[in-house]
């Protein structure tokens, strides 16, 4: 793994830094570029989804999740920290589905203050680098959809994120998000798209939900201008299907970017209908399963040339950090 960890696609058009800038915010973003195209020392760990850190809030049913970017500063900044504390060095932006066509009521009105306001939260913890996440997910693209995903990234721009991660249901709206989004920012971009098995059946081979296997996927993002390609992956998908991934993304002359989404580990007490001690000792035991099982998909994952992971699941932070403690363990870090 040491060996492979900062090797270059050798099909993939490596990141140009610009030429004579003072700018130090160019800079890192052509860091993050050369971080996304294979020149890394190492894979790069990304913070992990915002939304199920949120709902254990108080009082925080009923409450849209694009409002906490303007009503509770403070604790979006603390919740960054915390991704930053377990070892993530790229922030990510709480800004799925905060598009002016994705808000709903007075929201929609403050929409770019959403977005700014998110950025800004995001670089409070002094990350190496931040992201705008810019997601389609459970709607369609539409005309005025993408205008408005399009308007969102430009705002991101102007709030100063270093590069932008593209996140759809299905390689068509992957593509159509993507085309967008280009025609307004030039800078480091990852598109991602979820794979699981074709047939549903164990063993088979990965595929979108629109049905395309990822060496069709991954041409199909680079030819709209993706400067790294993500995969979306359970944690028991990835031995079967992390090989056939780095290879499509190699001859794409893309690297491979992977939002790990744990399977669920914890639900024995629940199950068994487990209280008191006996509760907590199967609780632990879940949790301990989990990360035994992040563990062995970061191992995969980076022995294969992973240059990028993010988390997603019910437990993103805790996994985030399984995550950092294996590339460590690795000695990728």
């Amino acid at each position: 793994m040491a060996g492979e960890a900062g090797r270059a696609w050798p099909s993939c058009l490596l990141w140009q830094d610009p030429a004579d800038t003072e700018d130090g915010e160019a800079l890192k973003s052509a860091e993050l570029g050369r971080a996304l195209t294979g020149r890394a020392p190492r894979p790069l760990v990304l913070s992990g989804d915002m939304g199920p850190l949120l709902r254990r809030q108080p009082f925080s049913d009923g409450v849209p999740e694009a409002e906490w970017n303007i009503d509770d500063d403070a604790l979006m900044g603390q919740l960054h920290g915390l991704y930053r504390a377990a070892g993530a060095e790229c922030a990510l932006t709480h800004t799925a589905g905060c598009a002016s066509a994705q808000l709903e009521g007075g929201l929609r009105d403050v929409a770019d203050q959403v977005n700014e306001q998110a950025v800004r939260e995001a670089r409070s913890c002094g990350p190496r680098f931040v992201m705008g996440l810019v997601a389609q997910r459970g709607c369609a693209l539409d005309g005025e959809a993408l205008d408005s995903l399009m308007l969102q990234a430009a705002t991101l721009k102007e709030a100063g994120v270093h590069g932008m991660m593209v996140w759809a249901d299905d390689l068509a709206s992957a593509c159509a998000l993507t085309r967008a989004v280009k025609k307004v920012w030039g800078g480091p971009l990852v598109a991602t798209v979820p794979f699981a098995p074709a047939t549903g059946a164990r063993g088979a081979g990965p595929a979108t939900p629109d049905g395309q296997v990822p060496a069709e996927a991954f041409r199909a993002l680079a030819a709209e201008g993706a400067h790294a390609v993500g995969a979306e992956l359970r944690t028991g998908d990835v031995a079967s299907f992390s090989q056939e991934l780095s290879r499509a993304a190699e001859k794409s002359g893309r690297s491979l970017v992977v939002r790990l989404v744990p399977d669920a580990c914890g639900t024995v007490a629940e199950e068994a209908g487990l209280t008191g001690p006996s509760a907590g000792i199967a609780r632990d035991v879940g949790g301990a399963t989990r990360d035994k099982a992040v563990a062995s998909a970061v191992r995969t994952l980076a022995g294969d040339g992973a240059c990028a992971i993010w988390c997603g699941g019910d437990r993103p932070l805790a996994d985030t950090a399984a995550v950092v403690a294996q590339l460590d363990a690795l000695g990728a870090r």
